[in-house]
């Protein structure tokens, strides 16, 4: 009964899914802060539940919750059908390749034999996944990849899925991806996490992909494909950059893998929800998969929520197009170290960084660290970063820190402080990043998006809070305890000697072995 009442107020609501998002097209840019990425389809919601319904069994365990319309965002959501207690399990799936999107399916099976293996693209597995969504649209209206093989009921299924995702003209609003240059531009220097960079990734696999893949059998990988009536890209840039706004504000990073699960990804954002996680399931509980349980009580027709996972404000916009209002109460910026080959010692620290990191995996001579301000914490930067930033600075009277006889321990070395002019200079060379990352927020051009303003404000709040922070070390180097004196206490050597020292020694004892470490002063 519940599924039908879903599906009659879900067919009343369809047709003006606009009203609801509290947005339309003619509205100002400037005005945007959420998103629409889940906005409700011209396809009816009658249709998806019609479908999940024939082929239930065999993608979900335990399915408490059914599609409809939220309340609260006029988007798609997921509405319990029956009381859930907290604690319960709300929606679980299998791990099943014959619905799940992943890279590993993209490549292994869809794309076989059409990517090389050694296919590499800057997007990663967002990226394949990307291609498989893409491949998922076309097999809708009849060409594509038949791949992977299912079943009918199950094929209904996903076609009725692809048909409740937004089309891109919806999108234009609703994901910095697809946003018009000029406020792309605006957002490229309201943060320090660059859109510019995902954009040009993007632009490069794409571009490769149709002139070695797409434009060599355009039957298959056609330019534009009919969705929901209208005619869309598809296998072209502006296609991916479609379905890469959809991967990103959808997949979820379960069991260490990056996921698209239809069903599971209806589910809307709430700060103090709970996240999809994996976990076991099945009447022996031996079927791996990823489930949703309740942190809290839902009463049969509420609509259930999830969290998308502790993230920055920047992160939250670039993959899921909006930012929830926790995310503002800590502010994240982001900067970036970088060794320069002109240095010296590059190729030392180069080997160290690839091969010395212990269980680390091989770092980068390039590296990206948040800087944040949050109540209750003083502006204190990564330690991460400031081990980077002490190999990086290595140089002078430490550098024989870098012989072959300390490689396999410089590393750990680095995370405490080596000498006050190396100090000096990490803390020096990081607040230049720091004022130059805020004097590039500073020229940001006035208008966009309102969100840019809102992300521009909180990174630098966080730039300023760090470069503080900085400061501060700088005028209390001389307190730190460094290499030298380190080394001199664990040989025992960092305490005054005395001939009464030796009195009475072991003659297999050598020269001041008898020195008590930590220069500790006896009264006699």
């Amino acid at each position: 009964m519940m599924k039908l009442i879903l599906g009659i107020t879900a067919s009343l609501c369809i047709n003006s899914s606009l009203a609801f998002t509290g947005w339309s097209n003619t509205q100002s840019a400037s005005r945007r802060s959420t998103s629409i990425l889940r906005e409700a389809p011209t396809t009816s919601i009658a249709d998806l539940e019609s479908a999940l319904d024939g082929c239930r069994s065999d993608i979900t365990k335990t399915c408490n919750v059914a599609v409809g319309v939220s309340s609260t965002t006029g988007r798609l959501g997921l509405m319990a059908t029956s009381n859930i207690r907290k604690g319960d399990i709300i929606l679980n799936m299998p791990y099943d390749d014959r619905y799940q999107l992943s890279a590993t399916t993209s490549r292994n099976e869809v794309f076989k034999g059409i990517l090389a293996d050694k296919y590499d693209g800057w997007t990663g597995d967002a990226g394949l996944i990307a291609l498989m969504l893409l491949n998922e649209v076309a097999r809708v209206d009849g060409t594509g990849v038949a791949r992977p093989e299912r079943p009918s009921n199950m094929q209904s299924f996903m076609k009725a899925w692809v048909q409740s995702l937004p089309s891109p003209d919806e999108l234009k609003e609703g994901h910095p991806l697809m946003w018009s240059e000029v406020d792309q531009e605006v957002l490229q220097s309201s943060s320090n996490t660059k859109i510019y960079q995902k954009l040009d990734d993007l632009e490069e696999d794409a571009t490769w992909l149709v002139e070695n893949v797409f434009s060599k059998d355009r039957k298959t990988f056609p330019e534009t494909v009919q969705f929901n009536g209208q005619e869309i890209p598809c296998f072209t840039v502006k296609g991916y950059a479609w379905a890469m706004a959809l991967t990103q504000s959808r997949t979820v990073f379960v069991d260490g893998k990056l996921r698209l699960l239809p069903m599971f990804d209806f589910c809307n954002h709430k700060d103090g929800a709970v996240e999809i996680s994996g976990g076991y399931m099945g009447t022996f509980k031996t079927t791996q998969g990823a489930q949703l349980k309740a942190n809290q009580a839902y009463k049969e027709g509420e609509e259930v929520f999830c969290s998308y996972g502790p993230k920055s404000a920047a992160d939250y916009l670039l993959e899921h197009g909006f930012c929830p209002p926790l995310c503002w109460k800590t502010a994240v910026s982001e900067i970036t170290l970088e060794l320069t080959s002109e240095d010296r010692f590059y190729d030392d620290k180069l080997d160290i960084l690839e091969f010395e990191t212990y269980d680390q995996a091989p770092m980068d001579p390039s590296q990206s660290f948040d800087v944040v301000s949050a109540p209750g914490r003083d502006g204190e930067p990564d330690p991460a970063m400031i081990q980077f930033a002490r190999l990086r600075a290595l140089g002078g009277q430490d550098a024989f820190l870098l012989e072959s006889i300390f490689r396999k321990e410089v590393w750990g070395f680095m995370s405490l402080p080596v000498s006050e002019p190396n100090e000096l200079a990490v803390v020096t060379s990081i607040c230049g990043v720091v004022e130059k990352a805020l004097e590039e927020l500073q020229q940001s051009p006035e208008g966009g998006p309102e969100v840019c303003t809102q992300l521009r404000e909180s990174e630098t709040k966080a730039l300023k809070r760090t470069l503080e922070y900085l400061e501060r070390e700088k005028q209390a180097l001389d307190l730190k305890e460094y290499y030298q004196e380190r080394r001199l206490k664990d040989l025992g050597l960092d305490s005054e000697w005395s001939p009464e020292d030796d009195i009475g020694m072991d003659e297999d004892m050598g020269f001041g072995a008898t020195r008590a470490p930590g220069g500790a002063d006896y009264d006699f």
